[in-house]
């Protein structure tokens, strides 16, 4: 057989001929060949990818240029040289392009900040401070950097939908500098879209690749409404309010420490009791009870009409709503603590006046004033509390706390031949009159001091029907007004229509306070009640209350049940 011309025939000493390719690969100093050309590859810096060979000089120079902590970079110095793939050098690029070296944000002014809350965003003196006071402290944490160490509570704004937590977080985040990027837990599927997988980085790292610093805002919308596939309450907490867990931080995708400890993180939920315990001692929590209806309605003239008008590419003088109407909008229209549904009539509003404009052919603006209220959008779905005739005996003002925010009912209670059974119900379908049982008995107790009559209560069966109340540790605390509602019916005279009672009682009919007084207080406000009568352990709630509060509604503290219903019934 004949031998190829560039092989030698006879292999050397201590060698052999690969018969393949005409090689050497052992016992000389100079190799020839595939196997060759692959090792000279490789010590150049190229990595194989399915049979092709791929350039890495490019991120091993990038790796030695760029200002990357010593720690990451030994991690990616690692990951490079074990890199098998395209889709590994990809990440690698991707992890390579992440802002280690971003310029720190300008110091805030805080006295600014709390000006801008009060008068732009409507918020109570007290919940401001609560505010300051959280970014004060941090900004003393940043200034210590890495001997800053312990825990990190996040700012949480706590409120049912629409009373501007989310505007408030804006507003943070624009005074600090900081671009604000918003992850709604509620709509994460799994813990992969927080931290990263394989495919792709976790929201939160997606965030800092957008806005190319660490130092951002990072808003957290919906705490305690997440998903169950979602990550864990303790696997989030754990590596969002630890400093050193933040300078460590690792997201899946890049699997390379990054630091974070910079980055504001604000959560926001709309009903703290469904936050995870393991949350609740992590967060620095600020409640927001709502607006009052002056607010509303300049935050309607002012944020909502300009929105909306331009999110319909309409002019802003293409449509007026006069403050009388927007009052009535909502007075009459609405009864939340928020302004969500106030937003809906304001579109419904703009709607039908850019429709009427385009089936009249008319160019001129549009002014809707209160007296076409009714034509435009109809009239209201049902009468404002305000405007409900309450002047039957049995019935009496009650304001509770649900998810969507304070609540302002009735309590009525009804009487029918019997044998002296009181029941107690509430708007949900419970029987709470276990929780309840010690009203009764104190009414029994003084039936003389009460001018109750005695046959009223033995001949009679008695039922109190009461708003559902959802917030824990409330339990009990409409016992003043069920003992006014109770005591009304059976001296048949009406309660006063315009005073509403907080607070439990005791056997004795001492009085006990009650949770959620600033919420029940904005929802009285919002029904027209003109005077409230409150626990005297609550005073120290009034402080939280806006001024103009104090100047709608009377505050009357009471220690005893039978002062409260004497008040009630005079």
């Amino acid at each position: 057989m004949r031998e190829p011309r560039d092989a030698p025939s006879i292999a050397p000493a201590g060698g052999r001929v690969n018969g393949d390719s005409g090689a050497e690969v052992r016992g000389c100093e100079v190799c020839y060949g595939p196997m060759a050309a692959r090792r000279q590859r490789y010590d150049r810096g190229e990595r194989s990818t399915g049979g092709d060979f791929v350039d890495t000089t490019d991120l091993t120079s990038r790796l030695e240029q760029t200002a990357i902590p010593s720690g990451a970079a030994e991690v990616l110095r690692q990951r490079l040289a074990q890199a098998s793939g395209a889709q590994d050098l990809a990440r690698l690029r991707r992890a390579l392009d992440l802002p280690w070296d971003g310029a720190a944000a300008e110091r805030p002014r805080l006295d600014e900040l709390h000006d801008s809350l009060v008068s732009g965003a409507a918020l109570p003196e007290s919940a401001a401070d609560l505010i300051i006071d959280y970014l004060a402290v941090r900004e003393r944490q940043l200034a210590a950097g890495a001997e800053a160490a312990g825990p990190r509570p996040l700012l949480c704004l706590a409120g049912p939908s629409g009373v501007g937590k989310s505007h408030v977080a804006r507003r943070v985040a624009a005074s600090l500098g900081l671009p604000l990027e918003i992850v709604a837990l509620d709509r994460l599927a799994s813990k992969e879209r927080l931290f990263g997988g394989a495919e792709a980085p976790g929201a939160i790292m997606r965030a800092v690749e957008r806005r190319g610093s660490g130092e951002i805002a990072l808003l957290l919308e919906n705490l305690g409404g997440e998903k169950g596939g979602s990550a864990s309450p303790l696997a989030l907490s754990n590596a969002l309010t630890d400093a050193e867990a933040l300078r460590q931080f690792r997201d899946r995708f890049f699997d390379v420490p990054f630091d974070l400890s910079r980055m504001l993180v604000m959560a926001t939920t709309r009903w703290l009791p469904d936050v995870d315990p393991v949350w609740r001692e992590r967060l620095d929590v600020v409640e927001l009870a709502g607006y009052l209806d002056d607010d509303k309605v300049e935050i309607a003239r002012d944020s909502l009409l300009p929105a909306v008008l331009a999110e319909y590419q309409a002019p802003p003088d293409d449509l007026i709503i006069e403050d009388e109407a927007l009052s009535a909008l909502v007075r009459s229209y609405t009864e939340e603590p928020g302004v969500a549904a106030l937003d809906g009539l304001v579109r419904r509003l703009v709607r039908r006046a850019l429709s009427r404009r385009a089936m009249d052919g008319g160019a001129d603006g549009q002014v809707i004033a209160i007296e076409n209220l009714a034509a435009t959008i109809g009239r209201p779905a049902r009468l404002s509390l305000r405007r409900r005739g309450r002047d039957v005996p049995g019935l009496a003002a009650a304001a509770v706390v649900r998810s969507s925010g304070g609540v302002l009912g009735r309590l009525e209670a009804v009487q029918m031949p019997g044998r002296g059974v009181i029941r107690v119900l509430d708007t949900a379908g419970a029987d709470v009159s276990r929780q309840y049982a010690i009203m009764p008995s104190y009414v029994r107790s003084r039936l003389s001091a009460l001018e109750v009559s005695a046959r009223s209560l033995e001949e009679f069966d008695t039922d109190l029907l009461l708003p559902a109340n959802q917030l824990p540790g409330d339990e009990g605390s409409l016992a003043i007004a069920a003992a006014i509602a109770m005591v009304s019916l059976m001296r048949d005279r009406p309660a006063d229509a315009e005073l509403l009672a907080i607070g439990g009682m005791s056997a004795h009919g001492r009085v006990r306070s009650a949770r959620g007084v600033h919420a029940k207080v904005l929802a009285a406000h919002r029904g027209g009640i003109r005077r409230v009568l409150l626990p005297r352990q609550n005073e120290h709630d009034l402080d939280s209350l806006p001024a103009r509060l104090h100047d709608a509604i009377t505050f009357i503290p009471i220690e005893d049940a039978g002062q409260a219903i004497n008040v009630a019934l005079r």
